[in-house]
């Protein structure tokens, strides 16, 4: 009988021992997977963080450029970019900058959430800490470059007025200046039969024997021809005994006549010469 008793005890015992095995091995798995789980997921979360950090560092790498394009552009002599150019990477620069901030916020949740795990992250929150400060200097520098833009635009703005007043000024001068010219190269003829002329006191007779012709008293210039000497060349007589009363040198001109011993025309051989010693020709004839 004890021996049967000793049996069914051990029976017992041994049972009791495979359960007590099986809920152990249970429950060290259970516990494993949780501490998979727990890895895994601050794995996934290191990864996030890096990730975040990594896009951060492309930002700034990103913002960087974009400023040393405008900075290039400033101080390019002569090399001053359009201010749409200027305009827009300052907006691609404020888009980095609104993603940076973004990214900042997410790596603060994963500190926390590491913090919480109870993870050292020590160097992340001072990595945090200087990019918060990296981001709002490079904030400064965008309300810098943008105020600079706007005075920029003012001094384009300034700078097109004046050279409006100066193209104006430049018209207006060359407009005198053509008048001037025109002015200076105007010159007046006529062509008529002496006792007219007389009559008008256009010409003078001098002396007693072999009286000449000489240029009157009369300086009214309405019934005289005007003209441009830079354009006139010859002028057409087409009368006898014609001869030039006003002086001109004698080799910067020469009467033309026809067989028939008429004076066809007065043509000017040497134009400056000619119109040197007088802006006004009178030819008479008979």
């Amino acid at each position: 009988m004890k021996h049967t008793l000793f049996a069914a005890a051990l029976g017992v015992a041994a049972v009791l021992t495979s359960c007590v095995s099986r809920q152990v091995v249970v429950e060290a798995e259970n516990q494993r997977d949780s501490l998979a789980t727990v890895v895994s997921a601050k794995d996934s979360l290191i990864n996030a963080v890096f990730a975040d950090i990594n896009s951060i560092s492309e930002n700034l790498a990103l913002i960087k450029s974009r400023e040393n394009l405008i900075t290039m552009a400033g101080a390019a002599e002569g090399g001053r970019r359009p201010v749409a150019e200027i305009n827009s990477d300052i907006a691609a620069i404020d888009r980095l900058l609104k993603e940076n901030k973004e990214k900042i916020a997410s790596l603060q949740r994963s500190a926390a959430l590491l913090r919480k795990a109870n993870l050292h992250v020590a160097s992340l929150e001072k990595m945090i800490a200087d990019m918060n400060g990296q981001l709002a200097e490079k904030s400064g520098e965008v309300d810098r470059l943008r105020e600079k833009l706007a005075q920029m635009g003012i001094e384009v703005e300034s700078l097109s007025q004046e050279v409006a007043v100066r193209s104006a000024e430049v018209e207006n001068l060359s407009s005198e200046k053509v008048e001037l010219q025109n002015q200076l190269h105007t010159v007046y003829y006529i062509v008529g039969p002496e006792k007219e002329l007389r009559d008008a006191q256009i010409i003078d007779k001098q002396g007693f024997i072999g009286r000449t012709l000489t240029v009157g008293k009369n300086g009214n210039l309405d019934s005289f021809t005007s003209a441009d000497s830079r354009l006139l060349s010859e002028i057409p007589v087409g009368q006898k005994k014609a001869s030039v009363v006003t002086s001109h040198p004698e080799d910067s001109y020469e009467l033309v006549a026809g067989g028939d011993k008429m004076v066809e025309k007065l043509l000017i051989t040497d134009p400056v010469r000619f119109w040197e010693s007088s802006k006004v020709l009178i030819i008479s004839y008979k």
